[in-house]
């Protein structure tokens, strides 16, 4: 409807001037060539930036919005990481109009979180919120000449917030307190609103019928909110038209109002009456376009048009229960298959363009959900536009458990959930208002809130319950969660729990990307295999629809992972190098889009029966095996009647299985897999009309697997050319079938006179290769050089390449594969993205799908001149997903060499030693080549993946100087002096074990190791700069009343258990705790604090001998609600080696402050 109703008249905005002729109302679009900066502290650093006469530098960033300034900052697994501070946008545009009696308007969409507005140097306009939207009155500022206007926007966005429903959940000492964090700058559409002076009021038409409407006869009720900015009197005459989707007329209303000079008014208009009315529904989602015109005299003054479905909704709560357990849609039961999503993108979060939203739209539908859920505050407007034109139910989300006890606090509430609800209140896919998530509102102002939603809503509470989830009082409906399987209970039972509480709002389980497991997969497990995640999953789907005749239905938790600052969970991957956090990583993709094999399983039982699949889920699990023989528990999801299983393309079967039926996987037991190829094909009515394959490491080559390496030339060099550079983006180095050779990718270094960049370059001392490079072992069409394009990077528009060269004209080469859309339908739009080489886009909203499609190997080729001695290629916007890039070639019709010195690593000084490096370590990777015999690595430890190693000689001295801070590890049967045990084992394909040592080297720090044996591997690594992964480490508890270090505490029985208070302001509280191994090590002391104000103490670390290693640091100990506990989270400050330590906890004023425990990781 927004969409709608912004741009039917739309026109778009470039620079320049723009005049316009007698149209109604215009809308000018102004989401380009914004120039931004930030500051975290300092809210007047910038003043007087929107003056005209005020000079940016180039400190100032050119942006388009939706922009956001916390892009990465809260995936760095802080518990509080998130972007705060001050941040200044300028725009110009010109405007060649006539005033007459227009008035003109800006509309922000979204602004966090507090929004200050000039236009011209003049202030138009404050608003506090983010996630709804603003219009402000700008008519007496604007320049109508063709002059330029400058808009500046300042939008403040500081740590906690205490005013706002929307606060980052980092900003307090309790754990839970928030969901999510949230954004920083214009992070949604802004656009400028030309209208009469005399005009419909933002959102102010307003329609909804009644539970009674059928197919015979509805009555839709109208009420429309009119502005006279003008000094006089106005005699208005509205009318109404109702216009099927054929266009045809088919309902009209005349009405007829005065409205006072300077004033607005509601007015209630004649009811619409239709005959034999085409009802919306999940199955057909029917939309009438309704027209109010706006009429003075003989003149049509405004005019609006809104998308309107019509629809009964009865529930078996509420103010009119139906008697019915489920849900009834015209009267006809709908099960509610839902999905609930968070605004967030990995580097991107909140700051969706278009093309982001249609991708994840088109991707939830295809999944065949029937009902949305916003996570957990507004969505962007588009999504509901799309609900409503699909038929997907929408249960809208206000809060997640925020509440302060402040005047400030409930006003804003409640004009936040006032525009919250006129936004959306004419959508016909709105059948749920959600007040907050896990609420803390208390029950009377949740009836407050309640009784206004109701008061704006005429079907709230009848057609729409509004409701709490999991905690909370004073609405309709307190939504239950069920997470039996994941934290207690056991997910068989789902079935009956789903009977008696009729509606579950989330249902879910925690899952690592890449982590697998063998069967039994039991109840409550810690191990997050993807394997575990899917079967609870699938469990619950099968278990739902067998009761779905006696229940309203349940919504998965989660579309994709989202970050959760505030939070200790940093499991996404089972690789170190991919465990951004804190996230809350139960998702069917991670925060970067890639798919998990739960999210087949979904399309397997839900997707559509015209578009056939069958998955192996196998596909990220290629060293399951290490010999061939028989196998066991080889699972397909498919749709199809029939699956049969080949150890070979299309022989060798392993046998034919009929689908067993909904919400059960085809599973393949005790068959003989004696070669590297499981290819499924997947039948209906005894044709073949789907495919998969996957490629297993370790084992002997199928006997037709040549037919799946196509031949190709996309890697032929071209001729007269001499190639430069060639770069396997993320991965090792590698020979193509044409004899050239790949460099392995490495981070840029001026020395080395190329190489990548990353999103963490933008932060001291992270490594650079962090949560930027995947890999895939599916085969690669086109090509027969499949490990060319089954590694790459990912990232956003800090991703990057630079290639130093001399000044002249080259040839560059670009290859691509889409790694994960498209698999069995067409993933066009999925991921798309700008390519820019030395600053000039060759390539505008490039999709690489669209252009190759699924898996294929795809080449594009620019000529360059060089001018400033180097190529530097990026991606300066993404429109959906993430850009990727597979490898990199630069030639030259000169025979130039390489600026690159002798030094051929970022990291380790070579010198003269002759040392094979291997680059990127990650299964398969190969160790050495024999003749025919390759050795490679067939399971690792999560902190390996991604690094730098090579094997050693035996009985030599190597001496290697390391320059950036490094942690070294050594595989190998004998613990070498000065390295720690880390209790992890690597696996080679030959069976051979090796256990790994760790020592840890600051940067410039030389490393002289002597082998005696055989076969002892190096591995090496930049550090990653982060704390630990929380919620992976090992934990240690220590009890407070355990402890015999104390004085001026006692012991108290709280909340059932036993812990211990201060009863006096003098006294302290210490625990002895002691480390295995060198690291750095987290700490929380979990505390009570009773009161309403916050108490102050202080704590300092000792080592064994009382020496003190973190001095005295003050800390305040925040107020804590009841029932929660809050922490005091540090950590060492620097690594500690193996041994004991103290903590010790003094009091300044904390009598009556309970303390319960230090938790050390």
């Amino acid at each position: 409807m927004l969409l709608s109703r912004l741009f039917c008249c739309a026109c778009i905005l470039l620079f320049g001037m723009f005049s316009y002729g007698q149209k109604i109302r215009k809308t000018i679009a102004l989401d380009t060539d914004w120039l931004t900066i930030m500051d975290q502290k300092d809210s007047a650093r910038y003043g007087g930036f929107h003056r005209l006469s005020f000079k940016t530098d180039k400190d100032w960033r050119k942006v388009n919005v939706p922009h956001n300034w916390d892009g990465y900052e809260g995936y760095r697994r802080l518990l509080h990481g998130n972007l705060h501070g001050y941040s200044w946008y300028r725009k110009t545009f010109s405007l060649k109009q006539q005033r007459n009696k227009n008035r003109f308007y800006l509309f922000f969409e979204g602004v966090g979180s507090y929004a200050t507005v000039w236009l011209n140097g003049i202030r138009v306009g404050y608003h506090a919120g983010g996630r709804t939207t603003f219009t402000l009155d700008v008519t007496d500022a604007i320049k109508l000449d063709g002059g330029p206007n400058l808009l500046a926007v300042r939008a403040d966005h500081p740590a906690h917030i205490m005013d706002l429903p929307w606060v980052d959940g980092g900003c307090s000492t309790e754990r839970g307190f928030s969901e999510g964090s949230q954004p920083m700058g214009i992070f949604r559409p802004v656009s400028l609103l030309i209208k009469n002076e005399v005009s419909i009021t933002p959102f102010g038409e307003h329609y909804w019928n009644d539970e009674t409407v059928d197919h015979k006869k509805a009555v839709v009720h109208q009420v429309v909110e009119v502005s006279n900015k003008s000094q006089v009197n106005k005699d208005l005459e509205l009318i109404t038209e109702v216009l099927d989707q054929k266009g045809k007329l088919i309902v009209r209303s005349t009405s007829k109002d005065q409205i006072k000079g300077n004033a607005i008014k509601e007015i209630r208009l004649k009811d619409l009456v239709f005959s034999n009315p085409q009802l919306w529904s999940v199955t057909s989602p029917y939309l009438y376009r309704i027209k109010i015109k706006l009429k003075i005299g003989r003149q049509i003054i405004d005019e609006i048009e809104t998308p309107y479905g019509i629809r009964a909704v009865r529930w078996s709560k509420g103010l009119k229960p139906s008697g019915d357990p489920r849900l009834l849609v015209n009267g006809a039961p709908v099960f509610i298959n839902g999905i609930a999503e968070y605004e967030h993108k990995f580097g991107q979060s909140h700051a969706f363009e278009k093309e982001e939203i249609d991708s994840r739209i088109k991707q939830i539908r295809a999944l065949g959900f029937n009902s949305f859920r916003d996570a957990h505050q507004p969505h962007n407007l588009r999504y509901q536009q799309a609900w409503d034109q699909h038929g997907i139910l929408l249960w809208t989300q206000l809060a997640a458990h925020i509440w302060f006890d402040t005047p400030a606090f409930r006003a804003n509430f409640k004009r936040l959930l006032t525009d919250w609800v006129r936004e959306r209140r004419n959508s016909p896919s709105v059948i749920l208002w959600g007040l907050e998530n896990e609420s803390t509102l208390p029950e009377d102002f949740a009836r407050e809130c309640t009784a206004l939603i109701r008061k704006l809503d005429p079907t709230a509470s009848i057609q729409r319950l509004v409701t709490t989830c999991n905690g909370g009082s004073g609405t309709d409906w307190d939504v239950p969660q069920n997470w039996t399987g994941t934290y207690g209970g056991d997910q068989k039972t789902y079935g009956d729990d789903l009977k008696k509480q009729q509606l579950v709002g989330e249902y879910g389980a925690w899952r690592s990307l890449g982590m697998h497991a063998e069967p039994p997969y039991l109840p409550n497990e810690n191990n997050y295999n993807e394997e575990r995640f899917a079967d609870i999953l699938q469990t619950k789907v099968r278990l739902a629809e067998s009761v779905k005749d006696s229940a309203v239905g349940h919504y998965l938790w989660l579309w994709n992972s989202h970050d959760n600052p505030g939070r200790i969970q940093g499991g996404e991957g089972n690789r170190e190098i991919d465990r951004i956090g804190p996230v809350n990583y139960k998702g069917l993709l991670t925060p970067w889009g890639e798919p998990t094999d739960a999210y087949y399983m979904y399309l397997s039982h839900y997707g559509k029966k015209e578009q056939p699949m069958v998955y192996i889920a196998m596909h990220s699990w290629p060293n399951r095996w290490l010999t061939p023989g028989i196998k066991d528990n080889i699972r397909v999801f498919s749709n199809c009647d029939e699956v049969e299983l080949f150890n070979d393309l299309g022989s060798l079967s392993l046998g034919k299985k009929q689908h067993p039926g909904f919400g059960q996987h085809i599973n393949f037991d005790s068959v003989k897999v004696n070669y590297n190829v499981l290819y499924a094909e997947g039948r209906n009515a005894g044709k073949v009309v789907s495919r998969d394959t996957i490629i297993l490491q370790n084992f002997p080559e199928s006997p037709h697997f040549a037919a799946l390496q196509q031949q190709s030339k996309i890697l032929k060099p071209d001729q007269g050319y001499h190639y430069i550079y060639r770069v396997n983006c993320g991965g090792d180095t590698y020979i193509d079938e044409y004899g050239g050779y790949w460099q392995a990718d490495q981070p840029y270094r001026p020395m080395l006179a190329w190489g990548s960049r990353s999103w963490a370059d933008k932060f001291n001392g992270m490594s650079t290769n962090f949560a930027s490079q995947r890999i895939i072992s599916d085969p690669i069409k086109g090509t027969k050089d499949w490990p060319l394009f089954q590694t790459f990077r990912y990232g956003l528009d800090n991703l990057g390449y630079q290639f130093d060269l001399p000044n002249g004209d080259y040839f560059v080469e670009l290859y691509f594969a889409e790694p994960w859309y498209g698999k069995f339908s067409s993933g066009k739009g999925d991921r798309v993205f700008d390519i820019a080489i030395n600053g000039q886009v060759v390539e505008h909203q490039f999709d690489i799908y669209k252009n190759a499609g699924f898996q294929r190997a795809l080449k594009k080729s620019y000529p360059i001149k060089v001018m400033n001695g180097k190529i530097v290629i990026n991606f300066p916007r993404i429109y959906a997903g993430q850009a990727v890039i597979q490898a990199i070639a630069i030639a030259s019709k000169e025979n130039r060499k390489t600026l690159s010195l002798d030094q051929k690593h970022y990291n380790l000084e070579l010198g003269n030693q002759d040392i094979k490096l291997h680059s990127w370590l990650d299964i398969g990777s190969c160790l050495k080549r024999e003749g025919i015999t390759e050795t490679t690595f067939f399971s690792l430890p999560s902190s390996l993946f991604g690094s730098d190693y090579f094997e050693l000689d035996s009985n030599r001295t190597y001496r290697l100087h390391f320059k950036e801070p490094t942690n070294v590890f050594l595989l190998g049967s004998n613990q070498p002096d000065d390295f720690e045990q880390t209790k992890d084992s690597v696996q080679l394909n030959t069976g051979k074990y090796l256990a790994v040592f760790r020592k840890v080297l600051q940067a410039g720090e030389e490393l002289s190791i002597t082998t005696k044996t055989q076969g002892e591997i190096l591995v090496f690594q930049q550090q990653s700069g982060m704390l630990p992964v929380y919620d992976l480490k090992e934990v240690k508890n220590y009890k407070a009343y355990q402890s015999s270090w104390r004085d001026g505490v006692s012991e108290i029985e709280f909340a059932g258990q036993k812990r211990v208070a201060f009863n006096k302001n003098e006294g302290y509280i210490g625990w002895q705790f002691q480390v295995g191994a060198a690291d750095v090590y987290a700490l929380s002391i979990k505390y009570h604090n009773p009161f309403k104000e916050a108490r102050r103490g202080y704590y300092e670390i000792l080592d064994k001998d009382k020496h003190v290693l973190v001095p005295k640091t003050t800390i305040q100990l925040e107020p804590t609600r009841v029932g929660k506990w809050n922490y005091i989270n540090t950590d060492t400050k620097t690594m500690i080696n193996a041994g004991t330590y103290f903590v010790k906890l003094y009091s300044s004023d904390l009598e009556g402050v309970i303390i319960d425990n230090l938790e050390v990781k």
